[in-house]
């Protein structure tokens, strides 16, 4: 009779044991498929956090930065992606700024110009201190002019109209509304402000208009993106190498390092209660083990009397585990198919990471349950069956017959 064929009788002979065996791997599986499935999801969401954090520098200048070093750091490998900010007054053509106070003077009848290369990125729109009502933003892709209600409404102007402007060298230059935002913040103003700085003259261009009215272009502020923010350090020293002491450079990553600690947290716990599952496991299973190998300890030295091998014998004890390990396997994966979306749920319920975190079964995470598996079977037989296949037969059927 082969090895898998008497381990297959003796799990069947001995039922009550097998069933208890079977429910200790089936906790054990289930354990270890739920701590993976939470590292993979922990680990997945924390790319997902560096990719929509934000994560950035942001350089100031009042002299401006020129377009070469602007290109030089667009060149360094851990930047993704730049937006870049010019502002400037510029007169009204065709149209006029909202103008509550008295006077002639150059700032009472101009209107602020800023340029972005993505106005949903960065700036008021970013801190939600300004709304899109209607209309898109502009981004790299998309070019137009982004003006205030108020001043649409006291213009009659809508998405569509062409508006132009000139600068104090009689440059001039047009552009295509396409948005119309709102502060709410308009009417709390007070009357004695200039229209340059009132809510509803501020307009939003792109940068090529910009470049149309006034030439060379100097960025007053620069929002250095980077898809790593571990390396936020490290490119905040290389760009500080590009620029001089004009530029104020600061680094914008609170809000990763606030999402990121509770994530780090998880993954720590969930490594910690993978190491104490497993070690758990070992000693679990050697003992039940060790407890039911004494009882069959004259039928194996019996066996090993009629000349079956020990390596036949161990063969036997890890095929009868293994077989009960492979069946808790089965259950476990069916109960992670069923619950990974509640398992999501209950971990990440309290904190920001619902919508980015994604828990599914995978086929990793059963590989890995097979693997620490088989190693908690292995050791568990190992160390139950050594006493008895180093201890001699005969000794041991004496002992069994006293």
């Amino acid at each position: 009779m082969t090895f898998y064929e008497r381990a297959f009788r003796y799990i069947w002979r001995k039922r009550s044991q097998s069933i208890l065996l079977l429910v200790c791997f089936f906790i054990i599986s289930v354990t270890i498929l739920s701590a993976a499935m939470i590292l993979q999801s922990a680990q997945a969401t924390n790319l997902s956090i560096r990719e929509k954090t934000g994560t950035k520098l942001v350089m100031h200048s009042e002299t401006g930065i020129t377009a070469d070093t602007i290109a030089q750091i667009q060149g360094i490998s851990s930047v993704s992606k730049i937006n870049r900010t010019a502002s400037n007054t510029a007169f009204p053509v065709g149209f006029s700024p909202v103008i509550k106070k008295d006077g002639t003077e150059p700032l009472n009848m101009v209107v602020s110009l800023h340029a972005y290369d993505n106005t949903e990125m960065d700036g008021l729109f970013a801190e939600e201190k300004y709304r899109l009502l209607d209309g898109i933003h502009i981004t790299e892709n998309q070019s137009g002019i982004l003006v205030n209600s108020i001043l649409a409404e006291s213009n009659a102007l809508s998405i569509g109209d062409s508006i132009s402007f000139e600068t104090e060298n009689g440059k001039t230059a047009a552009g295509k509304i396409t948005g119309i935002f709102f502060s709410g913040s308009e009417r709390k103003q007070e009357n004695n402000i200039a229209a340059a700085y009132r809510i509803e003259n501020q307009i939003f261009i792109d940068h090529e208009l910009f470049r149309q009215l006034y030439g060379a272009e100097k960025s007053t502020a620069v929002s250095v993106y980077t898809a790593d923010p571990e390396k936020l350090n490290e490119l905040q020293t290389q760009i500080e190498s590009l620029v001089d002491d004009s530029v104020c450079i600061t680094a914008s990553d609170a809000l990763y390092k606030q999402m990121q600690a509770p994530l780090k947290q998880v993954i720590r716990i969930t490594s910690l209660m993978l190491i104490l599952t497993v070690i758990t496991a070992v000693i679990v299973i050697s003992l039940l083990l060790c407890m039911w190998t004494r009882t069959r300890m004259k039928e194996t030295a019996v066996f090993i009397s009629l000349g079956v091998s020990k390596t036949n014998l161990l063969l036997q004890e890890l095929t009868e585990s293994l077989t009960l390990f492979i069946l808790s396997v089965a259950g476990a994966t069916a109960v992670g198919i069923l619950f990974a979306g509640q398992l999501t749920s209950a971990l990440f319920s309290a904190s920001d990471f619902v919508s980015l975190a994604d828990t599914h079964l995978q086929i990793k995470h059963v590989l890995t349950l097979l693997l620490l598996g088989s190693g908690i079977v292995f050791a568990a037989v190992g160390i139950s069956i050594y006493p008895i296949l180093r201890a001699n037969p005969r000794d041991t059927l004496s002992r069994m017959e006293g």
